[in-house]
């Protein structure tokens, strides 16, 4: 039971950062052409854009076998996920604050 619900909060994790992260784009609003802000570039743009979606994916895949899975491989992915996450969302804040 307590894998299901540790499964169904990554799933929902993995939502949240799946459609609110890519707006992180929008500090890009501001930039001018002498701008020499990090998420000014049109890389970097791109990386703020498509890491939480592809994090996202990975980490609702990690959580769906983990839900399936017993034993340590189960729980692995359970811990992988969330770590990945995280790990997406500090690298695209850590873009669009410098």
């Amino acid at each position: 039971m307590g894998r299901i619900v540790v499964s169904l909060l990554v799933l929902a994790f993995a939502g949240v950062t799946g459609l609110f992260a890519p707006l992180l784009v929008m500090a890009s609003d501001s930039c001018t052409e002498e701008d020499a802000r990090t998420i000014c570039s049109a890389s970097a743009q791109q990386i703020v854009g498509g890491l939480p979606v592809g994090a996202a994916f990975v980490a609702a895949l990690l959580a769906v076998v983990g839900m399936g899975s017993r034993g340590t491989v189960g729980w692995g992915c359970l811990l992988a996920a969330p770590c990945l996450l995280v790990l997406s969302w500090v690298v695209s804040l850590g873009i669009v604050g410098s």
